[in-house]
């Protein structure tokens, strides 16, 4: 290869990274979309029809908020992160999030729980020492009202 086709490809690696991790958060959440919540005629069920009146809900309605978990250890597995936050409520889902090139987890990750328990976990686990680390917990994908 010519130092041109280096150049071009760094470049282009650096591109995509880029857009990479622009791009996840929105690709995340409708991945972890229910199927219901993506069909153009969602059938109505009790989830659907209770609305919580926490602030930071999800915009959609849905009875479970998203939190953001950041500078989480590169080595930590969703099973812990799942029995830690399962201390303050019921934990639908975790993901944590990889790099597609190399496999390797990024240090952040999502954690779907309900209303009240994503709550009390964000004021409880936010600069929280975890493994070593100091957690940064926020709400994702969710308007604020205050």
């Amino acid at each position: 290869m010519t130092s041109f086709d280096n150049t071009t490809t760094i470049s282009l690696v650096g591109l995509f990274s880029f857009l990479s991790g622009l791009l996840t958060p929105w690709i995340a959440a409708a991945i972890s979309a229910p199927k219901s919540k993506r069909a153009a005629k969602p059938k109505a069920s009790k989830r659907e029809t209770v609305k919580p009146t926490v602030s930071g809900h999800n915009p959609d309605g849905s009875d479970q908020m998203t939190l953001y978990v950041g500078n989480l250890p590169f080595k930590t597995s969703e099973e812990s992160v799942e029995e830690t936050f399962a201390r303050y409520g019921e934990v639908f889902a975790v993901r944590l999030v990889k790099d597609r090139r190399t496999g390797k987890r990024k240090g952040y990750g999502f954690v779907e729980m309900e209303p009240v328990g994503a709550e009390l976990a964000l004021s409880k686990l936010n600069d929280s020492e975890y493994e070593g680390r100091t957690l940064k917990v926020r709400f994702a994908n969710t308007e604020r009202k205050e």
